[in-house]
């Protein structure tokens, strides 16, 4: 999102988010939990709330590994990049900050990083991480990157990602790995970009801008079909999430509409990522979703991760589960 300004709203929005949680009757318990619970807040090993927005997920030797934002109550100043790991998407372990905030520079004092999206690049076996790099009135916004041996890290961040030599000054953005592991990143508006081999750079834009807003966006691929989710541009506000549809990356596009019932908000939700999920029958797809609640980030702000219904050209979460 940009143009993060606090409203009235945001505020009513968090009484909204705690009035779901009771009606739920349903929070994940301190310890063991045995299914994922959309809408409460998530715990670690320790005891405390997991913290990790604008998050993606990398599945690798049994394990799944969640990168997203680290936050506090009191500021959107970056406080890092966390990491958890679980072997079942329901018990999270916080491994560590897979990149802290910097004590000069870009990632520095106030300044902003988001959206944290990590990728293995098979060509090198390094681990890439990629985030929306600002400051804290989104005035200097691009595209930035870090690199790591392992998969928790430490990162060490490397600068902006350069096309044609220069910055990708844009905010929202997401990535994708195709099957012949080809690494792509997503920025709002529908553009797409190829990395290049050792995922360190662009080799070519794919997709030019293709709408106006189509924040946070999010691609996956069933079959010989590409789906591509983002929403509308409303700050920190929920809206009604839209999705396209392609045979290739490059387009054509075609708009498809919603994903969620109208009005539902994405079920009071942000995309962030959809993660497949291979199973002893079928592939689920699971849709990952951010309940921002400004300016209340650690406290208040959830998650919404549900099974995605895909048939075709069809992509939908029609009920809440």
């Amino acid at each position: 999102m940009t143009n993060r300004q606090p409203s009235k709203r945001s505020y009513r929005l968090i009484l909204l988010t705690l009035l779901l949680t009771a009606q739920s009757g349903v929070a994940q318990k301190l310890g063991r939990s045995d299914a994922i619970y959309s809408g409460v807040p998530w715990f670690d090993q320790h005891g405390r709330a997991v913290s990790a927005h604008g998050a993606n997920l990398v599945q690798e030797k049994g394990r799944y590994y969640l990168f997203g934002e680290a936050h506090t109550d009191t500021s959107n100043v970056f406080a890092g990049f966390n990491c958890y790991s679980s072997a079942d998407l329901y018990n999270w372990t916080f491994e560590r900050v897979a990149l802290s905030a910097q004590r000069t520079g870009k990632l520095g004092l106030k300044r902003v990083g988001e959206r944290a999206k990590v990728m293995k690049c098979p060509a090198t076996g390094e681990y890439v991480m990629y985030m929306h790099v600002d400051t804290l009135g989104y005035k200097d916004q691009f595209v930035g990157y870090a690199t790591a041996k392992t998969i928790t890290g430490p990162y060490a961040f490397r600068g902006p990602l350069l096309f044609n030599g220069k910055p990708i000054r844009k905010w929202d953005m997401g990535t994708f790995q195709d099957r012949d592991s080809s690494g792509y990143v997503l920025i709002h508006g529908g553009e797409i970009y190829k990395l290049a081999s050792d995922y360190k750079s662009v080799s070519e834009q794919i997709n030019p801008s293709m709408t106006s807003g189509f924040e946070s966006p999010a691609l996956f691929r069933k079959g010989n079909l590409y789906y591509f989710l983002g929403s509308n541009l409303t700050s920190w506000e929920r809206n009604d999430n839209y999705y396209y549809t392609a045979t290739s990356l490059h387009g054509p596009w075609t708009a498809r509409g919603l994903f969620a019932p109208a009005g539902t908000l994405t079920w009071n939700s942000q995309t962030t990522f959809v993660l497949p999920v291979t199973g002893s029958r079928d592939t689920t797809y699971l849709f990952m979703g951010d309940r921002w609640s400004y300016p209340k980030q650690a406290s208040a702000a959830t998650y919404v991760w549900q099974p995605l219904a895909v048939n075709g050209f069809s992509i939908s979460l029609p009920s809440y589960q």
